[in-house]
C-alpha cells in the first residue's frame, strides 16, 4: 500500500489514478488519514462484510445448533410426544 500526505491529494490529483494500481493509504498529521482504493475492490470488500455481519446476526440472534444437537432434541421431543401419548391412553 502507498502512503501519501493528504496536502499531496490536494496538489496532485494524477494520485487518484495510482489507486487503480494499488490501495493509497492518505496520512494526515503523520496519522492513518483514509483509504483510496479502487471501486470495484471496495464493492467486494462491503459485499463480503455484509455476508460476515449477516451470519454473525444470524448466529447471534438464534441459537446455533449442531445438526446432532438438534436431531437429538427431536428425538426427546417425539419420545416426550410419545410417552405423554401412552400416558393419555391409561389414564
Amino acid at each position: 500500500m502507498q502512503l501519501i500526505t493528504a496536502s499531496e491529494v490536494k496538489r496532485n490529483s494524477s494520485i487518484l489514478q495510482n489507486a487503480l494500481k494499488d490501495d493509497i493509504l492518505v496520512s494526515k498529521r503523520d496519522r492513518p488519514f483514509v483509504v483510496i482504493l479502487d471501486y470495484e475492490k471496495y464493492l467486494k470488500l462491503t459485499a463480503a462484510s455484509c455476508l460476515t455481519n449477516n451470519e454473525s446476526w444470524i448466529n447471534e440472534t438464534f441459537a446455533a445448533m449442531s445438526e446432532n444437537d438438534a436431531d437429538s432434541l427431536l428425538q426427546e421431543i417425539n419420545e416426550g410426544r410419545l410417552n405423554k401419548s401412552m400416558d393419555n391412553l391409561w389414564s
